[in-house]
């Protein structure tokens, strides 16, 4: 055409998402409207127009006499299941309410309600930390959201679903199970899955989303501790339909679906694993005893005579796989009447001052502790608690007690004699560390 002169300045200008494409990502909620509208700058001779840009076309000239050009942001499911600790749980054969803990979060682009299921996996599945295979089946499987503060208690986290998951944030979920009696070593390997739910009512447990309008489906499944089943999901393929908001699954593979089967990606589920070892303490208690004096022998060959001393040597071994906690331990020095075949503690045993008179020196130089300690107490195996100890037999709060009388009572208080230290915490005795408590009777 004549009139257009093609040197004169033709510019087009877009208006809307497309001219924020160069700053920093902002995405539009599902369901949002994303309105454009183009709008052309022209000369004709020596006059200039503005035209703006119609989904049917526009020929009118003018601010105001076109139409945006719009289309509804479609829903984006996406989200992720994952195992927080990146270890097996270590637990007790018998221990009650044991905890693994997960992560679910929303990566799609709108609030959404999750529904949750632990599945405990067949006998023989890999312990996804490398350690035995599953050999075991946990009781009083439940699955719980937190709620309130961080870490599970009972009585605060008690919701079964996760309600209204914005965009981009993330729950924290609880596998809780107790441990039946079972042997040291055994593996039970623990699944959540999450399934996704229309969110939108707080507080109210959304219905399952089972296909997107890609021809995607969810498995059938059962969720919120066994409460909520949910049939498996119908195909559902239409074309892209600009004008309503339509469903799209982008979730990744996860470990497994609902029905225990391999996950897989677009299913609207997600699922990671975790798993319970059990390590049980195994402890040996041994005790021992030597002559270690006579009043006619001496040290030269002793017998337990009345007068002679008895040294003898407890030892707690934990040749388990995990802590123990010990508590107290009681001994009644043996009697079988006064003055007859009977003991008594020595209340200085270390060194070696009695009422019946004093120790060789030869002994007394065996001996470290101070006047009136009657217990000698050492930890081995590798352990790192500070030796040796020691504590006298007088009723205070050392943690050793004992009467001195033929057939006292000795009392060991482990919480007080092995009070929390470093990494230990009280009257715990590692797996593969030992106690040994020494202490010296008379022979009455």
């Amino acid at each position: 055409m004549k009139n257009f002169k093609l040197k004169r300045l033709l510019s087009l200008a877009f208006i809307g998402c497309f001219t924020a494409l160069s700053a920093p990502t902002a995405f539009a909620a599902a369901g949002d409207t994303i309105a454009n509208t183009a709008t052309l700058s022209f000369d004709v001779g020596a006059s200039s127009f503005t035209l703006e840009s119609s989904p049917l076309g526009n020929s009118t000239t003018g601010g105001g006499n076109g139409t945006s050009t719009d289309f509804v942001e479609d829903r984006f499911v996406n989200f992720t299941v994952a195992e927080v600790s990146l270890a097996t749980e270590t637990v007790t054969a018998g221990a009650l309410a044991q905890v693994q803990t997960f992560t679910v979060t929303n990566n799609g682009n709108a609030p959404q309600d999750f529904l949750l299921a632990a599945i405990e996996r067949a006998n023989g599945t890999l312990d996804p930390f490398g350690g035995a295979n599953d050999s075991f089946v946990p009781a009083n499987v439940a699955v719980y959201v937190e709620t309130v503060n961080a870490g599970y208690a009972v009585g605060d986290d008690t919701d079964i679903f996760i309600d209204e998951l914005a965009a981009g944030a993330s729950a924290t979920v609880y596998i809780v199970a107790d441990i039946p009696a079972v042997a040291d070593g055994s593996v039970a390997v623990m699944t959540l899955v999450a399934q996704v739910a229309a969110g939108g009512a707080a507080a109210v447990e959304g219905a399952a989303i089972t296909n997107d309008d890609n021809g995607h489906t969810s498995p059938a499944g059962t969720y919120s501790n066994g409460g909520t089943g949910v049939a498996a999901g119908a195909a559902n393929n239409i074309a892209d339909d600009p004008a309503t908001e339509q469903v799209v699954f982008g979730d990744a593979a996860g470990d497994i679906d609902s029905t225990a089967a391999a996950g897989a990606a677009s299913n609207g589920q997600h699922a990671d694993s975790d798993s319970y070892t059990v390590q049980a303490a195994a402890l040996t208690l041994t005790k021992t005893a030597a002559i270690l004096w006579d009043p006619v022998n001496g040290n030269s060959n002793p017998k337990a005579i009345p007068g002679a001393y008895m040294t003898y040597t407890i030892t707690i071994a934990n040749t388990g796989t995990a802590s123990g906690s010990l508590t107290t331990l009681a001994d009644t020095l043996a009697s079988t009447g006064p003055g007859v075949g009977g003991l008594a503690l020595d209340p200085d045993f270390v060194d070696g001052t009695a009422a019946a008179g004093a120790l060789p020196a030869a002994i007394q130089a065996t001996n470290t502790n101070g006047i009136g300690e009657s217990f000698d107490v050492e930890h081995g195996g590798g352990s790192t608690r500070l030796d040796p100890v020691s504590c006298t037999a007088a009723a205070d709060a050392d943690g050793c007690d004992a009467g001195l009388a033929e057939g006292g009572i000795i009392s060991i208080d482990f919480a007080t004699l092995m009070a929390a230290e470093g990494a230990y915490t009280d009257g715990e005795l590692m797996a593969g560390e030992t106690v040994t408590i020494t202490f010296n009777a008379i022979v009455q």
